[in-house]
């Protein structure tokens, strides 16, 4: 079966047969397209880019000779020299849907060539020696402007760079509390930042969020908790239900922090393109400490984090970076800020784009009938679960079925009163098996145990 693949041929200048040829390069180099995927044919691919049949056909000899597809007479072009894999070539073992990974994209020719780029600098040693530990300042400088395009200006005085954002959490978290002190999180909620709360010696305050994040009225209660010192919340995508606040409730939780004195650690590690909402950062900048990274939006061993810090912070904030790790590595900074730079970044993204747009389809069509909740530009999905449930005991029935999801406990502060859900990631396998490992959960849920009966 052809893939549904739409170059973007609006990067390209000059003809569109040649724009057709670059989309399709640059989509096989970042991994939309692998090799031995079949294209759409070209009358199909005419009418989607609203050109001529006769453009495509001149793309496709181009393409051909330049070695990017191999065309096979009776049954289409194909992407590549490499005969389309087998259907048991995919990966095996059990479909992992329980995991927070980004789409997997194919890095590997873009990350030879920053590599090969970054040796020709003439002081390419330099990005191995020691170096301030909020980052080097040209580093800072392209992050405050990709920051700008999340909607946070700041300045590059008030970032510091760090080894992903967990060491970022690590560092707000040793900057801001001390022990005994309560921490106000999302009922919900990253389960990292229960391993950080132990580490500080902290008390977790559970704060009730609804389909667009938390609830206001909430967490005004929850501030009058008993050494309640600052608020640790995900208001986009979040984590892991995927609920996202609109702009006025960012406002209003503003607010809320500010009459209450707290501090607020905002971690906005999931990408967030639209341009409609703004961080709580860029609202309350004084009272918020912006955390961020590209290990959800590349891959997770992209381990580039920052902290955008408010000003009367940046010393203790500093320091705690300091004792944390001393320096963020430039290495892997520089090689950040070269895809910023040269727009890889941004090709990345779209990639990403389509490759979620994809997924989500296929669970549109799966999932069809069952109360869920996501957010279009990430992977996961929030599943409530039918009555006769529980988290735990449908992970484990799918489990069985060789499909893994994560359940709604695992990220539950009081486990006890939390209702049936389960987090599903949708690229955390072979697309392949994908729709198979939906099916799968579709049945399941709507086949809940019955009561336990009674032996005489």
């Amino acid at each position: 079966m052809a893939t549904i693949w739409i170059p973007d041929i609006d990067q390209t200048p000059g003809p569109r047969h040649r724009a057709i040829v670059a989309g399709l390069a640059r989509d096989m180099e970042i991994g939309v397209l692998a090799p031995g995927t079949r294209l759409p044919s070209m009358r199909a691919l005419a009418e989607t880019l609203g050109v001529t049949v006769g453009t495509v056909y001149r793309a496709i000899e181009l393409a051909e000779r330049q070695g990017l597809v191999r065309r096979r007479r009776g049954s289409g072009v194909y992407v590549g020299k490499t005969e389309p894999a087998a259907p048991d070539n995919a990966e095996s073992g059990p479909a992992d849907l329980s995991q927070n990974q980004p789409p997997r994209l194919e890095l590997d020719a873009v990350l030879r060539r920053g590599m090969d780029e970054m040796s020709r600098r003439p002081d390419v040693a330099t990005l191995l020696t020691d170096a301030d530990s909020q980052g080097a300042l040209a580093h800072r400088q392209v992050l405050a402007g990709w920051l700008a395009g999340l909607g946070h200006e700041v300045g590059p005085d008030r970032l510091i760079v760090t080894n992903g954002a967990q060491q970022a959490l690590t560092i707000a978290l040793g900057a801001l509390t001390r022990a005994g002190d309560a921490l106000l999180v999302e009922e919900f909620t990253y389960p990292g930042i229960r391993d950080l709360a132990r580490f500080f010696g902290l008390r977790l305050v559970p704060v009730a969020i609804d389909g667009e994040g938390l609830v206001p009225e909430a967490l005004a209660e929850a501030a009058r908790a008993p050494g309640a010192r600052a608020l640790y919340c995900m208001p986009s995508a979040q984590n892991p239900t995927t609920a996202t606040m609109p702009q006025e409730r960012r406002k209003r939780i503003a607010e809320i922090v500010e009459e209450a004195g707290l501090m607020v650690i905002e971690d906005d590690v999931n990408y967030r393109p639209d341009e409609s909402v703004r961080p709580i950062a860029a609202i309350s900048a004084e009272r918020t400490v912006y955390v961020t990274s590209f290990s959800k939006t590349v891959a997770p061993g992209f381990r580039v984090g920052l902290i955008a810090s408010p000003a009367a912070l940046l010393t203790d904030l500093r320091a705690a970076a300091q004792t944390a790790s001393w320096m963020a590595a430039p290495l892997m900074t520089e090689l950040a800020c070269a895809w910023i730079a040269d727009g890889t970044l941004r090709e990345l993204a779209h990639a990403r784009a389509r490759i979620l747009e994809r997924a989500h389809a296929v669970a549109r069509d799966m999932l069809s009938g069952l109360d869920y909740q996501t957010e279009p530009h990430n992977p996961q999905l929030w599943l409530r679960l039918p009555a006769g449930w529980t988290g735990e005991a449908f992970a484990e029935r799918l489990a069985r079925r060789e499909v893994l999801v994560a359940p709604g406990d695992w990220f539950a502060i009081q486990p006890a009163v939390s209702g049936p859900a389960v987090r599903i990631s949708l690229t955390g396998v072979d697309p392949s098996r994908l729709a198979p490992a939906l099916a799968t959960l579709a049945a399941e849920a709507a086949n809940p145990p019955g009561p336990m009966g009674f032996r005489a």
